[in-house]
């Protein structure tokens, strides 16, 4: 990838991203292949169980000399594991008795070398503490210059064992936007509202994602959806930096297992109906209305999509891509999925 561009980032989040666990060995192909169908960005985490964030890197970097691609041009999200979410027996990616602090530099630094192959990698640690001069706690914060290698958005795949450890771990991701290291952060894999109301509180910069399984094993994330739209929770969210943009920007939300979780749903009447009338495969069906925000006022909503069939992949982009619904069709699903 080339450097020519990496301090003009895509604008924002795609609409979809290429979800990468359990790819295994074919993770370099896939990756490449759907950017060849149209994806622009990827979805990973530094955690062996389920990924290959070493490939992913290889996929990218393939399709970016391909494709001509510039750094700019794409979207690269990772995650830092807990050790709970680890393989205990495989390759971890930081020290598992070493504080929470150091293993989350330790396991950026890790990201950084898997995701931006051959670039020069800087020292985390050294680059934090250079930029924590000029950040204090409750202060207005400016933003930072993006340094040549970076990550677009950067997640805690769970919270950690207590909530002291999960904020120190947020602070740490917190520093690395400071030191222009990462654009966003965010959570994922946090059901509880209360839960989230609180780290939510707690954090000096506010998530900007988060990504659930969407099931109704958790119930969809009903309790939690109004919490991430400024619309449906006006007076969480801090006002806009953008005079542009007035509207404060809410969390964006990324389901995931939205077709293996949700058979019920693809072979429901609204979505056989929806179908049949614009000429979608049930998929692109459920896609689209995860893509415009279930309907939701305000909901800004990104799509994760893994599947491994080239076919898809482009019917994949091509369902976000679509026109906007009107209310009635997107009522409709959302009546199916939460009984609205």
């Amino acid at each position: 990838m080339s450097k020519e561009s990496t301090r003009v980032p895509m604008e924002s989040m795609p609409k979809i991203l290429y979800g990468t666990a359990w790819k295994d060995a074919r993770t370099t192909d896939l990756v490449y292949t759907a950017f060849k169908q149209g994806f622009r960005g990827v979805d990973t985490a530094a955690q062996r169980k389920h990924y290959r964030e070493d490939l992913v890197g290889l996929g990218i970097q393939k399709a970016c000399e391909d494709l001509r691609l510039q750094r700019s041009d794409i979207w690269i999200q990772t995650k830092f594991t807990p050790i709970k979410g680890q393989d205990p027996e495989g390759s971890i990616p930081y020290d598992p008795a070493a504080n929470v602090a150091d293993q989350v530099c330790s396991s950026f630094t890790n990201s950084l070398h898997n995701l931006h192959p051959g670039s020069d990698i800087p020292d985390i640690p050294s680059l934090i503490a250079k930029h924590a001069v000029r950040v204090k706690r409750n202060t207005e914060r400016e933003e930072a210059s993006l340094q040549d290698v970076y990550i677009d958005s950067y997640v805690l795949h769970s919270p950690l064992s207590t909530l002291q450890a999960t904020l120190e771990a947020w602070a740490v991701m917190e520093a690395l936007i400071d030191a222009g290291l990462v654009r966003y952060i965010g959570f994922s894999n946090v059901y509880d509202p209360e839960i989230f109301s609180v780290l939510f509180q707690q954090a000096r910069i506010k998530p900007s994602v988060l990504q659930n399984r969407w099931h109704a094993s958790t119930g969809h994330d009903v309790s939690l959806l109004s919490q991430l739209s400024p619309i449906l929770s006006p007076n969480t969210f801090p006002a806009p930096v953008d005079l542009e943009s007035p509207d404060p920007k809410g969390v964006i939300y990324q389901p995931f297992w939205t077709l293996t979780g949700n058979q019920r749903l693809l072979q429901s009447e609204p979505v056989a109906v929806l179908s049949a009338e614009k000429g979608l495969t049930p998929a692109q069906v459920v896609y689209a209305f995860v893509a415009q925000g279930m309907g939701l006022p305000g909901l800004s909503t990104c799509v994760l999509s893994g599947t491994k069939d080239y076919a898809h992949m482009k019917e994949a982009v091509q369902s976000v891509e679509l026109e906007p619904w009107d209310d009635e069709e997107l009522a409709s699903l959302r009546r199916e999925v939460y009984g609205e």
